[in-house]
């Protein structure tokens, strides 16, 4: 399981293009936990970098899906 940083957790949210509320109601916390662990103040438990490791892997495979049209590589978003 990845060991997730503050600048990691904080990065991760930003390519999801998500607030810190938004990216908190995803992952079932609250704002100011997320708040916190972009900080520093708190590290995340095995549950949460679990979580984060599958959205992470999950927004990695999305990214890799691509589809040809009229002779040309596409990305599917």
């Amino acid at each position: 399981m990845k060991e997730w940083t503050p600048t990691e957790i904080k990065a991760f949210r930003q390519r999801l293009n998500l607030y810190q509320k938004d990216f908190a109601a995803v992952l079932r916390v609250t704002e100011q936990y997320i708040c916190n662990l972009e900080k520093g103040v708190k590290t995340p438990g095995d549950t949460l970098r679990a979580l984060l490791d599958c959205l992470e892997q999950k927004e990695n495979e999305k990214g890799k899906e691509v589809t040809k049209r009229h002779g040309k590589t596409q990305r599917t978003l």
